[in-house]
């Protein structure tokens, strides 16, 4: 049978990550303003898990490529602050194609194979496009592996960039938050904030989690759909979280309250309404 063209994918699924205070708060002096090993352990699994990726493998099913026996890995795309925080030893993240934005640094200590400088965010979009294709027996060639799932992991300017535009080129599917709920005092310590991306309801629900977190009441961990319907953004049901993350470690833990040395913090997925 002849094999049609290679089809075209669509927009690059991106999904971001990040721990956020209740206010938003997620850095102080270029670094994280605290130390959470649970919140840690849990981005390892989601960026390290290659998932399955379904939509893409029936596009080009249908257009008679299989599968190639390339070895996949998921990518961490950050600017240069985020990189230079991370400790020398742990750099680059491990298992991970690792693609930093910067018009400034030196292309010294990057190898062009799953350690990767690019110039702009269009740029590190056009690179893994073409490691998503390289998922399949196509032919196309890359330097490293091929691409399972593309995670931003910041700073606070790609951030913003990646919410506030829209294009043909990527979509911003996803939201892995690790809200950090209590002490209250969080907020405070931070001088870099993620750009808002919840509704005044969906803030204020929040607001009255940490509330009873504080004061130890029973609460509700889940922000209900039917708060604000017409939200942009939606909080995942923890099953449908799970799902999200497949058998990563650490997905038992969604949706719950949990705590280590008296941070209070809670796994969350947030979905983009299409």
């Amino acid at each position: 049978m002849r094999r049609a063209s290679i089809p075209a994918l669509g927009p690059l699924p991106l999904t971001i990550v990040v721990a956020a205070s209740l206010g938003n708060g997620i850095g102080a002096q270029g670094a994280l303003p605290w130390r959470v090993a649970k919140d840690m352990a849990y981005f390892r699994a989601a960026t390290n898990h290659v998932l399955n990726t379904p939509r893409d493998d029936a596009v080009m099913r249908e257009a008679g490529w299989q599968r190639s026996t390339a070895p996949v890995k998921n990518a961490v795309i950050m600017g240069r602050t985020t990189w230079e925080s991370i400790p020398a030893r742990f750099r680059p993240l491990r298992g991970r194609i690792n693609v930093v934005v910067s018009t400034t640094m030196d292309e010294q200590g990057f190898n062009g194979v799953d350690t990767l400088l690019v110039r702009s965010f269009e740029e590190a979009v056009t690179v893994l496009q073409q490691r998503r294709v390289a998922r399949y027996d196509t032919g196309v060639q890359t330097a490293g592996a091929a691409l399972a799932h593309a995670f931003v992991i910041g700073g606070a300017a790609l951030y913003r960039y990646v919410l506030e535009q829209s294009n043909e080129a990527w979509t911003l599917e996803n939201m892995l938050v690790t809200r950090l709920l209590h002490p209250e005092t969080l907020d405070a310590s931070c001088d870099v904030f993620l750009q808002e991306f919840r509704t005044p309801p969906q803030q204020a629900w929040e607001a009255q989690l940490a509330a009873n977190v504080a004061r130890k009441l029973p609460t509700e961990t889940q922000c209900a759909d039917a708060l604000d319907p017409n939200a942009p953004w939606r909080h995942a049901v923890p099953e449908e979280h799970r799902v999200f993350l497949g058998d990563a470690p650490h997905a038992v833990d969604v949706g719950k309250l949990v705590e280590e040395n008296g941070v209070v913090m809670q796994f969350q997925l947030w979905r983009h309404r299409m």
